[in-house]
């Protein structure tokens, strides 16, 4: 039997799917999409997208040249 999850947050780097990560509780979900604060290890870009359970998604993009955008 799987898992059941509520949230997922995915990292991207350079538009390439690199983690994926399913919690089903709330503060678990935050905790991490507050740790998402830059581009890693991605050579232009790194994209984080954060869904929850009302089909809500947020974006945070991060650009190596400091530039910062979010949906």
């Amino acid at each position: 039997m799987e898992n059941e999850y509520n949230y997922a947050l995915t990292t991207s780097y350079d538009g390439e799917l690199v983690h994926t990560l399913r919690v089903s509780d709330t503060l678990e979900a935050v905790d991490a999409w507050n740790k998402c604060v830059d581009y890693g290890t991605a050579k232009k870009y790194a994209t984080y997208n954060l869904s929850n359970p009302m089909g809500k998604m947020y974006t945070k993009t991060f650009y190596r040249n400091g530039v910062v955008s979010g949906k």
